[in-house]
């Protein structure tokens, strides 16, 4: 009996890190996608409204800088050089809606949990991730993808997505994969996050 239990245990400690070891289009997602992360002051009616309007607003003014790129280190690179702009607008927007309290906005890497949109879904994973504070930041926040363009209704077709084939046959919903929450929260232990 204990020569049979040792290597099970064995095993299956293997297929568990195995399982927890991105696969290559997951690592390739990770490294070319930027989320977009607000965080509202407060749960009240009105600083979640005011977190609607600062994502209308960034997403309006500001997603048509990735628009054309296709390389990931421009993208971060435009982001990270309208830093100042983004808050600045951020800012502005919550003087003129009659609040104090200001935005912090930051380029970062961020664990997301696996989260399905419309038609696609991305798994779990970190993420480079621009990050917009409202004040306390402690109220719901919303989050979607900046780079590819996904956040926007008006938003590319899947065929022009800079995701590779095999990135595409991993976020279409019309396939599925086998995921156990367990290893996804496992996963963001050994991440830090």
């Amino acid at each position: 009996m204990k020569k049979t239990v040792f290597p099970a245990i064995c095993i299956l400690i293997s297929c568990i890190l195995m399982m927890l070891i991105p696969t290559e289009a997951e690592a390739a997602i990770y490294e070319d996608t930027l989320r977009l992360h607000i965080l509202a002051e407060s749960d009240t009616a009105e600083d979640q409204a005011i977190k609607i309007a600062i994502r209308d607003m960034v997403l309006e003014k500001y997603s048509s800088l990735f628009a054309n790129e296709c390389d990931i280190s421009v993208v971060i690179g435009k982001a990270s050089a309208e830093l100042g702009a983004i808050e600045n607008d951020c800012n502005r927007l919550i003087l003129d809606t009659g609040y104090d309290y200001r935005a912090k906005v930051r380029l970062t890497e961020e664990w997301y949990e696996t989260r399905e949109y419309r038609d696609f879904l991305l798994p779990a994973g970190t993420y480079a991730s621009l990050i917009i504070e409202l004040g306390a930041g402690e109220g719901q926040n919303w989050w979607c993808v900046m780079y590819p363009p996904m956040c926007l209704e008006a938003s590319l077709s899947h065929e022009e997505y800079p995701y590779t084939p095999s990135e595409m046959r991993l976020i279409n919903k019309s396939g599925y994969r086998v995921k156990f929450k367990i290893l996804e929260l496992a996963s963001e232990i050994i991440s830090g996050s």
